[in-house]
């Protein structure tokens, strides 16, 4: 009987360990589900230490929106140079890019930042994320009178570049992620796994396709080197590079050369 009394005893506690860790996965993904919106599109904090390293090279010009928010952003180089407009990902500060790219000459950079990111107002969603990013590209095109002639852009902000390319000049992806829900997943795992994420900002995969000849993939950062490798298996026909040893500014600028 002691045995037995035992063995339930132990089975109850275990039981009652299950449903407790049960309870509070179930609470985490719930809670995962209501902040969605700001896991999927972050507010980018300021980044202090790359504004400053871009402040005696940068110009800061203004991209206002249909809805009339004022989104930051900069230019580095000569106007008349071929342009690159580069896409940051939903949390980093556009400024960060043009830290590590700046110092290259030849061709000029452009990059803001999206609402509610940096010093911008707004509120990010997924319909302010797909429209500011077309009416960057709008403002891009007034720096030098006409389109970029490079499109640019890293994590989900690749899927921002991919949408506005229409396969004239060349488009470059870093670490490039398939969808937002990609994004959420990988960072959760199985905390919110990615078929509840409700987001649906998607790779455009058909253009992808079409214009696979200019268009690049960069594996750029290691703890994306997975993800890099899936997503070049499923486009086959894309370039790639990899970082290696290189700085950032010398494989930007070797990818723009080996474009032309």
């Amino acid at each position: 009987m002691d045995i037995k009394k035992s063995a339930t005893g132990i089975a109850f506690r275990i039981l009652r360990l299950v449903g407790i860790l049960a309870v509070i996965y179930v609470s985490m993904v719930f809670y995962l589900a209501l902040t969605e919106r700001r896991n999927a599109f972050p507010r980018a904090i300021t980044h202090k230490e790359a504004r400053e390293a871009i402040a005696n090279s940068a110009k800061s010009i203004t991209c206002t929106t249909k809805d009339g928010i004022a989104l930051e952003g900069w230019t580095i180089g000569n106007s008349v140079a071929p342009l690159l407009l580069y896409y940051p990902d939903a949390n980093e500060d556009a400024a960060q890019f043009l830290a590590e790219a700046q110092g290259q000459k030849g061709f000029s950079l452009a990059a803001f930042n999206y609402r509610g990111s940096g010093s911008n107002k707004g509120t990010p969603s997924q319909e302010a994320f797909e429209a500011d990013a077309k009416d960057i590209a709008e403002c891009a095109a007034q720096i030098g009178g006409k389109s970029p002639e490079f499109l640019a852009g890293r994590g989900t902000g690749a899927i921002l570049a991919a949408e506005q390319f229409n396969g004239n000049g060349n488009l470059l992806l870093i670490d490039p992620a398939m969808s937002i829900a990609d994004a959420i997943g990988a960072k959760y795992r199985f905390l919110y796994p990615k078929f509840l994420v409700r987001a649906n900002v998607k790779m455009p995969t058909e253009k992808l396709e079409k214009f696979g000849k200019r268009t690049t993939i960069l594996l750029d950062r290691s703890f994306s080197r997975d993800a890099n490798h899936t997503f070049k298996s499923r486009f086959g026909g894309l370039n790639s590079l990899e970082r290696g040893e290189k700085s950032f500014a010398e494989i930007l600028l070797y990818w723009i050369t080996q474009s032309y």
